[in-house]
């Protein structure tokens, strides 16, 4: 029977797969907890899984073809060898983050990389330029997608073709650009390596899971993010991600090794589609559920980090970056580039809970028990208390109440899957 029409009759069984996988990766409590550990980083800094997702262990020696389901083994490692090939150059993506979110979000900045004086002055005193956990989790992608070719075909994949970083600046339109595009590739790189690991069983599953779900935890930091600094903007916000992932699918297809071949399985595309709208459908619902004031407390954290090491500025050229970077602040604060009528609408409800907030506090500790029980989303206990809250309290009172207990929910994560799978 031909490859293809064995892939024909088990799509519904991997479509099945991929949704179990989604179901479970971006549960809300899972997605909570990878918002959360933005905020670890910075407050808990000696918390391992905080500067680097904990993985589930794997043995590399006993991954071999029998691993793979439902679909060739030179397709995968095609597919793998193309993903290898966009992580490879961690180093230009940690500059291109730390530089190009720099003003427009500081926190994100640190997160994701390090800025020019703080790559230069690690060059120059021969210091580690990997800092931060986006690097630190990104950077074992492109190995472990080797080791699993390795295992798969028996040879190694050549590495002298790494994707190519465009080039940023921290201004506004290259800053807002380049978040628009990391979230696209943390999308599509989600989205495909849960395809991946729908083929995949035993070890070789397992390792392409812990790879998907660092990505999905940069997707659900930068979709935070991008809620935070442009505000609510489903339609727009997945416009977007659609324009940039066609443009970098059509790049992929021109520059990597074998990318003449992406797109040419019908069925893989389908199932790439598919994985894609499911993340996308779940990231979307868990956006709704997430209040401001829990944004803002997340991406304006103070941090207990020590200061990267810089190269020493002009005095000029310090006030002039200290001054943008005030006028960065306030145009987060003021919701300066969310459409008027979200932007009015959350201006108003802030007014309302600082005007109110003895009330509130009062309320959350009289009639709701302070949120006690219902630490996990979709438990009885939060059912029973957002049932509560919808039967005494109206208007933006009832939404202030909800946004609350969301944030206790975050604040309080258990879900915690990647620590328990390790232990």
């Amino acid at each position: 029977m031909p490859t293809t029409l064995r892939q024909v009759l088990r799509l519904p069984k991997t479509l099945l797969a991929i949704w179990k996988i989604v179901k479970q990766d971006y549960a809300v409590a899972a997605l909570d907890e990878n918002l959360w550990t933005f905020w670890g980083f910075y407050q808990d800094p000696e918390q391992p899984h905080c500067r680097s997702r904990t993985w589930q262990k794997v043995k590399l020696a006993l991954i071999g073809p029998q691993d793979v389901v439902g679909l060739p083994v030179s397709e995968l490692a095609l597919m793998m060898n193309v993903s290898m090939e966009l992580e490879e150059p961690i180093l230009e993506y940690s500059s291109q983050n730390g530089e190009g979110f720099r003003f427009l979000l500081p926190n994100l900045a640190r997160f994701m990389g390090i800025n020019r004086e703080e790559a230069d002055y690690a060059a120059a005193h021969g210091l580690a330029w990997c800092q931060s956990p986006w690097c630190a989790e990104e950077r074992r992608h492109a190995g472990a997608f080797a080791r699993m070719i390795e295992r798969l075909t028996k040879t190694s994949p050549r590495r002298d073709n790494p994707n190519r970083p465009m080039i940023v600046t921290p201004e506004e339109e290259d800053a807002v650009r380049l978040v628009l595009s990391r979230e696209a590739a943390e999308w599509n790189s989600s989205s495909t390596y849960i395809v991946m690991a729908a083929h995949a069983k035993g070890y070789l599953g397992d390792l392409l899971r812990n790879v998907a779900r660092d990505e999905i935890k940069h997707l659900t930091i930068l979709s935070a993010a991008d809620q935070y600094l442009f505000g609510p903007r489903p339609w727009r916000r997945f416009v977007d991600l659609v324009r940039n992932s066609l443009r970098e699918f059509g790049g992929q297809k021109k520059n990597r090794t074998g990318g003449q071949h992406m797109g040419t399985n019908a069925v893989t595309a389908v199932e790439v589609i598919v994985s894609h709208l499911l993340t996308e459908s779940c990231v979307r619902r868990w956006l709704r559920t997430i209040p401001l004031a829990t944004l803002e407390s997340i991406f304006e954290t103070q941090s207990n980090l020590s200061d990267l090491a810089a190269r020493a500025l002009p005095p000029d050229r310090q006030a002039q970056l200290e001054e943008t970077s005030r006028k960065g602040r306030e145009k987060r604060f003021s919701l300066a580039r969310w459409a008027p009528g979200s932007r009015h609408k959350a201006l108003e409800q802030r007014a309302f809970e600082q005007h109110t907030a003895q009330s509130i506090e009062k309320t959350i500790a009289a009639e709701i028990g302070a949120f006690t029980g219902a630490e996990t989303p979709g438990s009885r206990m939060d059912g029973e208390l957002r049932r509560k809250i919808r039967n005494r309290s109206t208007g933006m009172l009832r939404t202030i109440l909800l946004g609350r207990l969301r944030d206790f929910q975050i604040r309080n994560n258990r879900y915690l899957l990647s620590r328990d799978q390790a232990a």
